[in-house]
C-alpha cells in the first residue's frame, strides 16, 4: 500500500463542507485503487484579531498503485469542482512531491522541500 493525501484549498465564500471525500472515496473503490483513509482541517495564519480560518482540507488516502491512482485523480478531481491550487502530496524513494492543479492543467512532481 501506498499513502498519498489530496490538499484542497477552501474559498470561504461557498462553504466547504468535506464534498470531496465521498466523491473520491467512491472512485477509488470502484477502480479497486484505494481507499479515503479520513480526513480533516488545517488552520491558516492568525488573523490581527488572533482567530484562524480553515486554510484546506486535508483528504488522506491508501492506494495499492501510486501512478494509477495519481493519474486517477488528476483527471477526476477537476470534475468534482476542486479550486486552482488543489495538490496531491505523495513520496517515492523517500522524496516528498507534490502535483499542483493549475486551471486547465496539472504541474507534475514538483519536489517538496521542508
Amino acid at each position: 500500500m501506498h499513502f498519498l493525501y489530496v490538499k484542497i484549498p477552501v474559498d470561504h465564500v461557498s462553504d466547504q463542507t468535506h464534498q470531496f471525500e465521498d466523491k473520491l472515496d467512491q472512485i477509488l473503490n470502484d477502480t479497486g485503487l484505494g481507499s479515503v483513509a479520513g480526513w480533516g482541517d488545517s488552520l491558516g495564519v492568525a488573523q490581527p484579531d488572533g482567530s484562524r480560518r480553515v486554510a484546506y482540507t486535508r483528504i488522506d488516502v491508501d492506494v495499492s498503485d501510486l501512478a494509477s491512482a495519481r493519474a486517477l485523480l488528476r483527471t477526476n478531481l477537476p470534475s468534482f469542482g476542486v479550486p486552482t491550487g488543489t495538490e496531491i502530496h505523495y513520496t517515492i524513494d523517500n522524496r516528498h512531491f507534490k502535483d499542483i492543479y493549475r486551471k486547465p492543467d496539472w504541474l507534475l512532481d514538483q519536489p517538496l522541500l521542508y
